[in-house]
């Protein structure tokens, strides 16, 4: 080809590729935080007892109005379960694959905003 004037395009290099980022809403943090900097707020995750019953701590992510595709009611917020205290506990808000705290660590999830306490604030997130 080349005898005619015509280039091939130069061969990509094959190496490590940049870190890949999810665009789906459900799995990125809009806000820009970065989970591992303790940007976003970290907090208590309860369940409905009385008095309520502290099972997680995670982060908030305000802001997102979608997780696992579906849309937030205004009574709930995205969050993170980062360390679960009661493996055993219902979630607030299940999903088909998830209906317990053991099985949310490290999963975004929907969370009734009257059942999350700020540890930095002592007081419950209200918007």
């Amino acid at each position: 080809m080349q005898s005619q004037g015509l280039a091939l395009p130069p061969e990509p290099e094959v190496g490590p590729s940049a870190a890949r980022v999810s665009t789906k809403e459900s799995c990125v943090d809009p806000l820009g935080k970065d989970r591992d900097t303790g940007d976003s707020d970290k907090c208590g995750l309860y369940i409905e007892e009385n008095p309520p019953r502290l099972v997680a701590l995670g982060r908030v992510y305000e802001g997102s109005t979608i997780v696992h595709n579906i849309l937030l009611l205004h009574d709930q917020v995205k969050v993170d379960v980062e360390e679960v205290k009661d493996a055993d506990a219902p979630i607030p808000v299940p999903i088909d694959e998830v209906n317990l705290v053991g099985q949310t660590l490290n999963t975004f999830l929907a969370w009734l905003t009257h059942l999350i306490k700020h540890l930095s604030e002592q007081i419950f997130y209200c918007h």
